[in-house]
Protein backbone atom coordinates (compact mmCIF):
# COMPACT_ATOMS: atom_id res chain seq x y z
CA UNK A 1 0.00 0.00 0.00
CA UNK A 2 3.25 2.28 0.58
CA UNK A 3 4.70 1.61 -2.27
CA UNK A 4 1.93 2.64 -4.43
CA UNK A 5 1.74 5.65 -2.76
CA UNK A 6 4.73 6.33 -3.80
CA UNK A 7 4.16 5.15 -7.47
CA UNK A 8 1.35 7.22 -7.47
CA UNK A 9 3.46 10.20 -6.60
CA UNK A 10 6.00 9.93 -8.59
CA UNK A 11 3.59 9.45 -11.26
CA UNK A 12 2.20 12.79 -10.79
CA UNK A 13 5.57 14.53 -10.30
CA UNK A 14 6.58 12.75 -14.03
CA UNK A 15 3.43 13.83 -15.58
CA UNK A 16 3.57 17.40 -14.14
CA UNK A 17 7.57 17.86 -15.74
CA UNK A 18 6.45 16.88 -18.77
CA UNK A 19 3.44 18.96 -19.23
CA UNK A 20 6.35 21.86 -18.18
CA UNK A 21 8.07 20.60 -21.51
CA UNK A 22 5.03 20.59 -23.74
CA UNK A 23 4.39 24.40 -22.98
CA UNK A 24 7.85 25.18 -23.34
CA UNK A 25 8.00 23.47 -26.78
CA UNK A 26 5.13 25.17 -27.61
CA UNK A 27 6.57 28.66 -26.40
CA UNK A 28 9.74 28.42 -28.68
CA UNK A 29 7.28 27.38 -31.84
CA UNK A 30 4.94 29.83 -30.93
CA UNK A 31 7.79 32.64 -31.89
CA UNK A 32 8.46 30.48 -34.82
CA UNK A 33 7.66 32.22 -38.37
CA UNK A 34 4.59 30.60 -39.35
CA UNK A 35 4.95 28.29 -42.67
CA UNK A 36 1.64 30.32 -44.65
CA UNK A 37 0.05 33.33 -44.48
CA UNK A 38 -3.36 33.95 -46.63
CA UNK A 39 -3.24 37.76 -47.67
CA UNK A 40 -6.32 39.45 -49.03
CA UNK A 41 -6.31 40.74 -52.86
CA UNK A 42 -7.51 44.37 -53.16
CA UNK A 43 -10.60 44.82 -54.99
CA UNK A 44 -11.24 41.27 -55.23
CA UNK A 45 -12.19 37.93 -53.37
CA UNK A 46 -9.14 36.38 -54.11
CA UNK A 47 -6.61 35.32 -51.81
CA UNK A 48 -2.99 35.20 -52.42
CA UNK A 49 -1.29 32.30 -50.28
CA UNK A 50 2.57 33.02 -48.97
CA UNK A 51 4.76 30.72 -48.14
CA UNK A 52 8.21 30.43 -46.49
CA UNK A 53 10.86 28.84 -48.14
CA UNK A 54 10.96 26.11 -45.54
CA UNK A 55 7.36 25.41 -46.39
CA UNK A 56 7.98 25.34 -50.21
CA UNK A 57 10.53 22.84 -49.07
CA UNK A 58 8.87 20.48 -46.93
CA UNK A 59 5.48 20.26 -49.40
CA UNK A 60 8.08 19.45 -52.51
CA UNK A 61 5.78 22.35 -54.55
CA UNK A 62 6.78 21.61 -58.19
CA UNK A 63 5.20 24.21 -60.88
CA UNK A 64 5.40 24.05 -64.82
CA UNK A 65 4.50 26.88 -67.59
CA UNK A 66 1.45 27.28 -69.11
CA UNK A 67 1.71 26.22 -73.09
CA UNK A 68 -0.25 26.65 -76.14
CA UNK A 69 -1.54 23.76 -78.43
CA UNK A 70 -2.95 23.73 -81.90
CA UNK A 71 -6.65 21.65 -81.59
CA UNK A 72 -9.18 20.60 -84.52
CA UNK A 73 -12.43 21.96 -83.53
CA UNK A 74 -15.32 20.61 -84.83
CA UNK A 75 -15.84 21.39 -89.24
CA UNK A 76 -11.75 20.56 -89.49
CA UNK A 77 -10.81 24.38 -88.33
CA UNK A 78 -7.93 24.63 -85.86
CA UNK A 79 -7.71 26.98 -83.09
CA UNK A 80 -4.87 27.55 -80.45
CA UNK A 81 -5.89 26.72 -76.75
CA UNK A 82 -3.51 26.82 -73.67
CA UNK A 83 -2.80 23.89 -71.59
CA UNK A 84 -1.23 22.33 -68.35
CA UNK A 85 -0.50 19.64 -66.71
CA UNK A 86 -3.46 17.40 -65.15
CA UNK A 87 -1.11 17.55 -62.27
CA UNK A 88 -2.32 21.53 -61.94
CA UNK A 89 -6.22 21.09 -61.98
CA UNK A 90 -8.05 21.47 -59.33
CA UNK A 91 -12.01 20.92 -58.24
CA UNK A 92 -13.69 22.63 -55.85
CA UNK A 93 -16.71 21.45 -54.29
CA UNK A 94 -19.16 22.80 -57.11
CA UNK A 95 -17.30 20.92 -59.24
CA UNK A 96 -15.20 24.18 -60.57
CA UNK A 97 -11.85 23.71 -61.99
CA UNK A 98 -9.06 26.27 -60.76
CA UNK A 99 -5.19 25.95 -61.32
CA UNK A 100 -2.69 28.31 -58.73
CA UNK A 101 -0.49 30.68 -60.76
CA UNK A 102 2.68 31.74 -59.00
CA UNK A 103 2.64 35.39 -58.70
CA UNK A 104 5.59 36.46 -56.83
CA UNK A 105 8.21 34.04 -55.29
CA UNK A 106 6.58 31.43 -53.01
CA UNK A 107 3.48 33.62 -53.48
CA UNK A 108 0.58 31.54 -55.35
CA UNK A 109 -3.39 33.03 -56.63
CA UNK A 110 -6.38 30.41 -57.27
CA UNK A 111 -7.27 31.15 -60.76
CA UNK A 112 -10.69 29.85 -62.07
CA UNK A 113 -10.11 27.50 -65.66
CA UNK A 114 -12.22 26.37 -68.08
CA UNK A 115 -11.43 23.22 -69.45
CA UNK A 116 -12.23 22.03 -72.70
CA UNK A 117 -11.43 18.67 -72.99
CA UNK A 118 -8.69 16.16 -70.72
CA UNK A 119 -5.93 14.58 -73.44
CA UNK A 120 -4.12 12.11 -71.14
CA UNK A 121 -2.22 14.14 -68.54
CA UNK A 122 -3.08 17.81 -70.66
CA UNK A 123 -5.80 19.93 -69.77
CA UNK A 124 -6.57 21.86 -72.59
CA UNK A 125 -8.36 24.84 -71.87
CA UNK A 126 -10.96 27.78 -72.93
CA UNK A 127 -9.65 30.10 -70.26
CA UNK A 128 -7.25 30.34 -67.80
CA UNK A 129 -3.88 31.97 -67.33
CA UNK A 130 -1.93 32.99 -70.42
CA UNK A 131 0.53 31.09 -71.76
CA UNK A 132 3.81 31.64 -69.83
CA UNK A 133 2.08 31.74 -66.67
CA UNK A 134 3.64 29.45 -63.81
CA UNK A 135 1.43 27.03 -62.15
CA UNK A 136 1.93 24.84 -59.19
CA UNK A 137 1.81 20.74 -60.64
CA UNK A 138 2.77 19.41 -57.12
CA UNK A 139 1.60 20.38 -53.82
CA UNK A 140 -1.78 22.68 -54.65
CA UNK A 141 -4.25 20.80 -52.84
CA UNK A 142 -1.93 22.02 -49.84
CA UNK A 143 -1.67 25.09 -51.14
CA UNK A 144 -6.06 25.23 -51.67
CA UNK A 145 -6.27 23.60 -48.12
CA UNK A 146 -3.88 26.52 -46.67
CA UNK A 147 -6.19 29.08 -48.23
CA UNK A 148 -9.45 27.72 -47.45
CA UNK A 149 -8.18 27.11 -43.68
CA UNK A 150 -8.22 23.91 -43.52
CA UNK A 151 -6.68 22.45 -40.52
CA UNK A 152 -6.81 25.45 -38.33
Amino acid sequence: MHASRWVAALLVIGGLALTGCTRLEAAAVAGAEKPSKVEAVAGTEAKKVVLTEQAVTRLGLQTATVAARPVRLAGGRTATRTTVPYSALLYDTKGDTWVFEVVAERSYLRKKVAVEVVDGETVVMTSGPAVGTTVVTVGAAVVYGTELGTGK
